[in-house]
């Protein structure tokens, strides 16, 4: 069934994690940069030093839409979707563990940051908060969507003006009182955001490809002035503006834009976008962060243009490499579940004989 998904929406799965990736070269690899552009008043140039920032939750919040709209619309049993949580989990303690012995073997601080705990214990110890996020969400599902069943389009409007006020407005002024701009309260409203779309939107009218377009172009520019002008007047690179409802907004538009093209099937996409979510586990682990990211400062490029395109070309190659590298941790699920299989059944002989 997978394998039949519509390949725009995969891509989709594929650009989003994309701009996670460059939100995280720009946060880690240039950061520094752009301290110390700050701090010798070349403002217009940490702004550009940091120019894929904004892109990161506008990627999170769009692939949390692709779960809502594939999964909202559905009648799930908590066993289903605890498979489907534990088959997350899998995948990050596979990674989490695999890091740390990587550690030990390369004498790698275990107790700065607590990283012997929280790669041991990753969900308990909130290794990666986006993950920890949609494990949980993953667990709510059930009943989330038994509760939106039989919702009106118009009472599914007013609960997502409830959720967007509250859980991507209210973090713009600092109020957490629902969720942060990063955490579990924007992902259920991103996830009922997706369901929406499949329930209520018509995707084959070209209007809303439009509205798309205009949805994505007005708010990115939002964003990237407001973060212009933080960086600009306030010489704060910390800016919030490019999480929250402007982010929000942004993916609405570009996920609407990616659901109204024709739909059409690709075997390379789609086996592509099987093993992106392994880019960000692999990427953001708390070992392989710091060593990852510092040898994509580029000390000896002073040209921004050059240091954002061998950026780019550095995040695709490292998406590439990580996608490799979830081929084979793939391959070695499948041949345990074989084996756990080919185990189970020789029991269930031997009881039976």
């Amino acid at each position: 069934m997978s394998r039949m998904r519509n390949s725009n929406i995969e891509l989709l799965r594929i650009l989003s994690m994309l701009f996670i990736t460059l939100h995280h070269f720009s946060l880690w690899a240039q950061g520094p940069r752009s301290d110390a552009l700050i701090a010798s008043n070349q403002l217009t140039n940490a702004f550009y030093s940091l120019f894929y920032l904004p892109l990161g939750d506008i990627g999170v919040y769009a692939f949390v839409m692709i779960t809502g709209f594939y999964m909202g619309a559905n009648d799930y049993n908590e066993e289903k979707t605890f498979k489907k949580a534990l088959n997350v989990y899998l995948q990050l303690y596979f990674y989490s563990f695999l890091f740390l012995m990587m550690a030990v073997i390369k004498n790698w601080s275990l107790t700065e940051d607590s990283r012997l705990f929280k790669s041991l214990l990753p969900f308990i110890f909130n290794h990666y908060w986006f993950v920890t996020a949609y494990i949980l969400l993953m667990l709510f599902i059930p009943y989330i969507n038994k509760a939106i069943m039989n919702l009106t389009k118009r009472r599914f409007v007013y609960l997502l003006i409830i959720l967007i006020g509250s859980c991507s407005i209210f973090p713009l002024i600092n109020n957490n009182v629902a969720s942060e701009s990063v955490g579990l309260g924007i992902l259920i409203t991103a996830y009922l955001i997706g369901t929406f779309i499949r329930r209520f939107v018509d995707t084959s009218n070209k209007i809303n490809y439009l509205i798309g377009i205009g949805l994505f172009l007005v708010n990115l520019s939002i964003i990237y002035g407001k973060m212009y002008f933080d960086i600009i007047v306030s010489k704060n690179r910390y800016t919030n503006i490019y999480t929250g409802f402007f982010a929000l907004i942004c993916s609405i538009g570009l996920f609407l834009i990616f659901v109204s093209m024709k739909s059409h099937y690709s075997s390379i996409i789609n086996q592509l976008a099987k093993h992106v979510f392994a880019i960000y586990l692999i990427t953001e682990n708390i070992f392989v962060l710091p060593k990852l990211w510092s040898r994509f400062y580029f000390s000896d490029l002073n040209n921004l243009v050059k240091v954002n395109l061998f950026g780019f070309l550095s995040v695709i190659l490292i998406m590439l490499g990580c996608y490799l590298i979830d081929l084979v941790r793939s391959e070695v699920f499948v041949i345990f579940s074989r084996m756990f299989k080919f185990s189970k059944n020789k029991q269930h002989e031997n009881i039976n004989i």
